[in-house]
Formats: C-alpha cells, structure tokens, sequence
C-alpha cells in the first residue's frame, strides 16, 4: 500500500485527477446549456455523465502508466536498445494518444446522439401540422390550463382567474428552458372535461398544469397541481391561501414558477429570477383595471371591444401612473386597431409612442414594452430598430410568441424569409392552436410566394376556426395567388359573410373578382369600400385591386395615397406577390427607395 501511495505522489496522479475533474465539470456545464436550449430529453445529460466516469479509469491508468503530466521519465534509446526494455502491451495500450482520442470519440458519441435526437427524435416541422409535436420524454413543455373559479361565481371572479391565469403564464414564458403554451391556445380548454393525456396530445406538451382561483372577500385562495401527461401523475402541487392585495397576487405567481421550474428540473439563472420576482404594481384596483383589460382585448373582435379594452389601460394608468404594464398594453392595443382599420394611425401613434417610452423609463427589463416598441417602429418604418426591439422581447422572454410572430412578420417584409418562417413556426409551435399566429404563418408563406404552403395553412386555419373571418381572407389571398380563382372568390366571401364590416374583408373579395376577371364586380366592391371606408379606407389594398385590373396609373394613385396617410401599410409591398404587375414601372422603384426597401 505505502508503494501504491509513494507511485502516485511520484507520477503526479493527483494533477491527473484534478485537471480530468476541472475540464469535466466544464464539459458538463456545455452540455447543460445545451440540452436547456435545444430541448433535448433529460437522459442526454446523464448520458454525458457516463461517458465522463467510463474515462475517469482510463485517463489515471494511462497517466500511471506512462508516468504522470510532465514527468519527463523518458527512456532512453540505449534501454530500449534490449528486447526486454521494449515498450510493454500496457505502454502501448495506455498512451496519451489513445486517451485523447478516446476523449474525442466519446464527445463525437455524444454529439451524435444529442443531433441524432434533435434531427430525428423530435420530428421535423414538415409544414407545420395542426398541433405541435415533442417527446414525451422532456417534461419542461407545458400546457396552463385556465383556471377554475372557485365558489363565488360572477363576472369578476372569472376575470380576475383569468388575470391570475395570464400572469402565471407570462411568469414561466420568461424560463428559457421551459416551452410554455400560450394563453390563446389553452383558454380553448376552459371547462373541458378532456382527459389530461389527451389534451398534453393535442398541445404537444408532456406536462400539464391545471388548478382553481377562489377570491372571497378580502382573501384569495389558489390550488394548483403539475401533472406528468404520460402518467396522469402528479409532480407537484401546492395550495396558497392569502391576503388579498396586489403583493400577495404577485408573490403567489413568482412561487408558483418558481417551483414549476423546480419540478421540472428547468435552469433559473439570477436574471430570470428577479424578473420573475418583480411587482409590476402596489395598488389592487389597478391590477383588476388591467386585468379586465386583458381579458376583453384578447375576446374582442370589433372596434367598439377594442376601444373598451383601452380605455380600462388608460384608467390603470390613472389609477397608478408608474404601471409598466398598462403603458406596454395600450400601446400595443392602439397600435393594432391603426393596422385593422378601426382607428386613425395618426391617432394611435401619437398615443403609443409617449406610452411606450413611458413603460420602457418604468421598467427596462418589461417584455411586452418592447414588443410594443417593436410595433412602433414597425409601423413608422424603422425596421432595424423593430427588428432590435422584438429580439429584446424574445430574449426577456424566450416564449412570447407574439413576439416571434411578429418578428416573423418583419423578416418577411424585408425579404429574410428563411429566416421569417422560423420564427413563425416557432410562434405556432408555442401557440399551436391560436388562429392569428396560424394566420401569419399562411401569410408569411404566401410573401415567400410558396402558396401551396399558404393555401394550406388557410385551409387548417378555416378548419380550426371555421368562424374566424380573417382565416377565410388569407385562404382568398393564398387561393388568388395559385391561380384558383373562383375558390378564392368563394374564400373571400365568405369572409365577408361573416364580418361585413370590415374593410379588408371587402377589398380581399373585390380583389379576388380582379384576379378572377370580375371587372365589373371588383369595381362595385371598390367603391363600397371608398363609401364607407373615408379616412380609414385601405388604400393600399384597392391599388392592388387595380394592379390586378390592369390599370397603373389608378393604382399608383392609390399608392402614394396610402404613403401620404399610413405608410406602414406599405412596408409588405417589396415582397408581396399583390405587387406583380407594377415591378417594372419606374414609380415603383422610386416609391420602394421612400419606404427604406431598396
């Protein structure tokens, strides 16, 4: 034993073992960082520990073997001048040239594995299906189901469960390592008496949380339990019965993701950890103001929903003027009512812009701030600084979909469309079951002029919702494009069947007419338009209109109209399709060098 001990002091085995441990542990911190952000399954971390301790024996046998690092025992050429001074089957074997290749085999193992997974473990997007697809194996995907009200029923109590739902969401969509399903796809499962496997299939998820909100009163009591799909298992579950007051609100939704992420095995980095923490505001009443906010905007349809959605962010801001929040959400709010049509875009921008410089000097880390920024600039045609604004949103939140979607949408508009199609498969893959992120991946297909892709897309999208008239309007356009033009006429109208008063729905079908050769009727379609539309008419659109018909100088006209009121409306013409007929005319090129698109 003495001899054992005398060997390796003399051999430096103890430098061996401590630089074998050092440069693992390293390793082990690469592949953690990867297996949180590729979403590989949890046995690929133990794996790489197996490979590290399999080593482990055959790194100290080659250092003992030959001598230690550095030793500098080397023999000379006169010992092994003699057969028996050659070198042993063990010097041949344990050599640091087989150690190290070894090593790097074992690394290459791993890494094919790891890709392996990735490629084809996982499944490939191919073409987006109806739901999302993930292994079962990786428990950080995960569904919230809304939550359940609890004894006292009324309008109230189910508004402020689903604020209390929307925060918990927002919370763990803030955990890089975890994919969260966002709230436009789960609220499709209030009240289901589905199965919890059946549900996890249908979202792509392998973990579902489900629970209750009671407010009674002064007190709040909240019950929530984590379910493993495969097994319909509990993992975690937690009851809080508290205070009400807006702290307490804030402090129930920071524990709950935290211990959600616990459970899951999810990384939280410090940073992730104070934004998780943070209290957006002290008062109560505008917590509720901006949660009954929330809650219409995400029901409304029309204008008349929209603008009362704005005006309960605008009372929360009253109420308390440092809410971060509400200024992100009137700003985002207004600034998408200017894009349908239902408002002036002078109007909104004057109102978004001082907002979202207000919740940005407020709360810098604030995600929905800068997506809201993002729009902004989006809309005044800054798409450098959008595209900056909408990465910052992503980073602060690796699940907004929103925000990958919209920056799907610019990435599109200037001419990146690899690189758009991504983020908006990535916005369906958190929010497999909302029909606006669908919609914008069937519109950003079409931009790409792959309208088979967006045909389809059109076609899943009327099947999910076959009331959503804006899925009806981008089959039409998808279906036009193709060359399917009385499918496209049918597409379109009944987009208008269904929401008459929308003016895109109309200029969609009087395009579809003008690519179908309905002259007459595409004209007569124009012209309600123009009547009913006045300042919010959508130039842009009926320039098209005209392109298809034809007629350029109408529909330069129209152009320049749609420059001199909303510019932004034009931000899609470099790339859409619509824009065809009017490539070679000189004005185009001039009006594209205006818009900041050549």
């Amino acid at each position: 034993m003495k001899n054992l001990i005398h060997e390796i002091h003399r051999r430096s085995l103890w430098q061996v073992l401590g630089i074998y441990l050092v440069v693992g542990w390293i390793g082990l911190q690469v592949v953690d960082v990867l297996v949180q952000n590729m979403g590989l399954p949890e046995w690929v971390f133990p794996f790489a520990i197996v490979l590290l301790v399999i080593g482990l024996p055959i790194v100290m046998a080659t250092a003992f073997v030959q001598e230690g690092l550095g030793s500098g025992v080397r023999a000379t050429a006169a010992e092994t001048a003699t057969p028996e001074a050659r070198p042993t089957a063990p010097r041949k074997l344990f050599t640091w040239r087989n150690a190290i290749g070894g090593g790097v085999a074992a690394s290459l193992l791993w890494g094919g594995v790891a890709i392996g997974w990735f490629v084809f473990g996982r499944g490939a997007d191919g073409g987006s299906p109806l739901v999302a697809e993930v292994s079962a194996a990786d428990l950080r995907s995960v569904a919230v189901l809304p939550f359940a009200t609890r004894a006292e029923a009324g309008e109230s109590a189910d508004v402020f469960a689903e604020g209390m739902h929307d925060d918990v969401l927002t919370q763990l969509s803030k955990i890089d390592s975890l994919t969260v399903i966002s709230r436009t796809s789960v609220m499709q499962y209030a009240g289901t008496t589905k199965p919890i496997p059946e549900i996890a299939a249908e979202l792509g998820v392998a973990t579902v949380l489900e629970g209750g909100v009671q407010r009674a009163g002064e007190r709040v009591r909240v019950n929530v339990q984590l379910i493993d799909a495969a097994t319909d298992k509990h993992l975690w579950a937690e009851t809080y019965d508290q205070e009400l007051t807006a702290a307490n609100v804030f402090a129930i939704q920071s524990d709950l993701a935290r211990k959600i992420a616990v459970a899951l095995r999810a990384r939280l980095t410090p940073e992730v950890e104070a934004r998780i923490e943070a209290r957006p505001t002290e008062s109560l009443e505008a917590y509720d103001l901006y949660t009954r906010g929330q809650v219409l905007w995400g029901r409304s349809t029309t204008r008349n929903e929209g603008e009362a959605a704005a005006d309960l962010f605008r009372e929360a801001i009253r109420v308390d003027p440092g809410y971060a929040s509400a200024y992100a959400a009137l700003s985002g709010l207004v600034l998408g009512l200017a894009n349908r049509a239902r408002i002036p875009m002078d109007q909104a921008m004057a109102e978004a812009r001082p907002a979202v410089e207000r919740a940005l000097q407020l709360d810098p880390t604030l995600a929905d701030a800068h997506w809201a920024q993002g729009q902004l600039m989006y809309a005044d045609l800054r798409y450098a600084e959008a595209e900056q604004a909408y990465k910052r949103a992503i980073d602060l939140n690796p699940g907004y979909a929103q925000a990958f979607s919209s920056y799907g949408a610019l990435l599109a508009d200037v001419g990146r469309f690899e690189e758009a199609i991504v983020m908006d498969r990535r916005a369906v893959e958190l929010n497999p079951l909302s029909r606006s992120t669908r919609a914008n991946l069937a519109f950003d297909y079409a931009m790409t002029r792959d309208f088979e892709r967006a045909a389809d897309q059109g076609r899943k999208l009327v099947q999910m919702e076959p009331d959503y008239p804006y899925g009806y309007y981008v089959l039409g356009a998808a279906l036009s494009f193709k060359g399917e033009h009385e499918e496209a006429v049918a597409a379109s109208q009944t987009s208008v069947e269904l929401d008459p008063g929308d003016l895109y729905n109309a200029a969609g079908l009087a395009y579809a007419n003008a690519r179908a050769g309905h002259r007459d009727r595409a004209l007569e379609l124009v012209a309600d338009v123009e009547e009913r539309g006045g300042e919010l008419t959508p130039w842009s659109e009926i320039a098209w209109i005209y392109a298809a018909l034809g007629d350029r100088d109408r529909a330069f006209e129209y152009l320049n109209r749609a420059y001199e009121t909303r510019p932004g409306s034009l931000r899609l013409m470099g790339v859409d399709p619509s824009a065809d007929p009017l490539r070679d005319d000189p004005r185009f090129a001039e009006l594209l060098q205006k818009l900041g698109l050549e």
